[in-house]
């Protein structure tokens, strides 16, 4: 809630809250909103009460981006160039997850095909910790499509795979494109033929454990961080010089 008044306030018509959870909310609201206090049954008749915990936004929903607009929005300063597309992934708390990953380490947006797809519901939001007020989102009709017209004005495209693709820290390391397009497959079934077909790279992260593979959510964190995080400066002394020696 607070990350919606601070992200999107102009979106925010109405707030309830229960007693007691108003006072934080209060100091967050742009002038001009409503906090109204009620009972629990009033919340529950607009949301579920797990999901609510006790304060509720009526609110306009946030702005559904275009693909071509995302294709043009400006990375963090910085940082490349880097969106995030997802096939078919289908549930809310890792489509939240992801969310947050991106918008954490400075993706600029995340789009996905509509069909087979989780939307944006409010588990996603919750999951995101509010990233889906920070983010650019952008759903589309044909994932292979978009891939395909991300690639003609300028981006490469990664796609993450469980075995066979090149390791990630080395594609990293040796360095990509200024402009990406990291693709992360559904839970089940990982990157469809067609989307894998577009790709540029197929990266695999490299693992030291037994666990065959990452949970989505959990790969696009890792995925997130080699590929967005700048490589530190070097340091202008070392430890031999640090310790005197």
């Amino acid at each position: 809630m607070v990350e919606l008044l601070r992200g999107a306030p102009g979106r925010v018509r109405r707030i309830l809250a229960l007693p007691g959870h108003e006072l934080e909310l209060r100091r967050h609201a742009p002038p001009g909103v409503a906090i109204d206090v009620c009972t629990p049954d009033a919340i529950a008749a607009v949301i579920s009460p797990e999901l609510a915990r006790g304060v509720v936004a009526i609110a306009r929903p946030p702005r559904d981006w275009d693909l071509e607009e995302l294709l043009e929005v400006e990375p963090p300063k910085g940082l490349k160039l880097l969106l995030v597309a997802l096939d078919g992934v289908q549930d809310p708390h890792n489509l939240g997850a992801i969310v947050r990953s991106a918008e954490f380490f400075g993706a600029s947006g995340v789009f996905w095909a509509r069909d087979r797809s989780v939307a944006v519901t409010p588990t996603v939001v919750r999951a995101s910790a509010g990233a889906t007020e920070r983010l650019p989102l952008c759903q589309v009709t044909n994932l292979a499509r978009a891939l395909a017209r991300a690639k003609e004005v300028g981006f490469w495209v990664v796609g993450t795979v469980a075995e066979a693709g090149a390791d990630l820290r080395r594609l990293a390391a040796d360095g990509m494109p200024d402009a990406l397009v990291l693709v992360l497959g559904s839970e089940g079934s990982g990157l469809r033929r067609l989307t894998r077909d577009s790709c540029d790279f197929l990266a695999t992260i490299p693992g030291a454990g037994g666990v065959a593979s990452l949970n989505v959510s959990a790969a696009a964190a890792v995925a997130l961080a080699t590929l967005c995080t700048p490589a530190p400066a070097e340091s202008p002394t070392t430890p031999n010089e640090r310790d005197g020696g």
